[in-house]
């Protein structure tokens, strides 16, 4: 287990190094929900390890975890799509990549944690089928405070389909969304817009792209009321230009209403 190895002297693989990408697969049956598989772009060739260093790949959420065997340092070998599929975590998991000395002493060479993994466009707000009692909805950041997923009742028959498919439900709900995680990633969380690592960066190139007059504002943790306010209205105008140019919320809402 990554958690338990001998971490003296362990190295850093930087992010850039160790990219996760998550995508969805089609379901093979007529019913029941799709599965999810994680593709692993990894360069670690300049950090000096020995060729026969063992590479382990770990997945996370929580207390539930699986794991990967990924060849060695000079001979990765990534397991078969069908093998990467994730069974025993859910999607909004996280992900480590361990450099481990073969043998039995367990050293930890090398250790990229808390990877985020990438998802395609329309995937970038994990949906959550949950018990949320008398809630229709609901935004869940994580226990770390560092994922952003939209959470659906689970005692309302079909809200998946409605969420994916409806679009005047979007409308409503999709600006909130929005606003609920730029409010989580800026105001709380204080995230820097231009750091690649950051798993908020997505989130503010999205802001960028239907808002590209105004780039996002930096707050540091000492910020003044006044800079706080000028954030605040950021957000609001980019919510705004997302209801206008992405959802249409006042159209297709006015539509369904009449």
């Amino acid at each position: 287990m990554i958690r338990h190895f001998n971490s003296t002297g362990r190295r850093k693989i930087q992010r850039s190094h160790a990219i996760v990408g998550l995508r969805r697969l089609r379901p093979s049956g007529v019913q029941g929900d799709s599965s999810h598989c994680f593709d692993l772009k990894l360069d670690i060739s300049g950090y000096g390890f020995p060729s026969n260093a063992c590479v382990r790949v770990e997945a996370w959420r929580g207390n539930a975890v699986q794991r990967w065997d990924w060849g060695t340092v000079g001979r990765l070998v990534a397991p078969a799509e069908a093998d990467r599929i994730l069974r025993d975590v859910p999607e909004t998991c996280r992900f480590r990549v361990a450099v481990v000395e073969a043998g039995q002493s367990g050293l930890l060479l090398g250790l990229a944690d808390k990877l985020v993994p990438r998802r395609p466009v329309e995937s970038l707000l994990p949906l959550v089928v949950t018990d949320l009692g008398s809630q229709i909805w609901r935004m869940e950041f994580g226990e770390g405070d560092d994922i952003a997923e939209l959470q659906v009742n689970s005692r309302i028959a079909g809200m998946s389909d409605v969420v994916r498919n409806d679009s005047a439900f979007r409308a409503l709900v999709m600006p909130q969304v929005l606003r609920s995680v730029l409010e989580r990633g800026l105001l709380v969380r204080r995230e820097t817009p231009d750091d690649i690592e950051s798993p908020w960066r997505p989130w503010f190139d999205l802001a960028e792209d239907v808002l590209p007059s105004r780039p996002a504002p930096v707050l540091e943790p000492d910020a003044q009321d006044d800079e706080v306010a000028r954030a605040d209205r950021w957000i609001d105008g980019v919510v705004a230009a997302f209801s206008e140019k992405r959802v249409k919320a006042v159209d297709l809402y006015g539509r369904r209403t009449r």
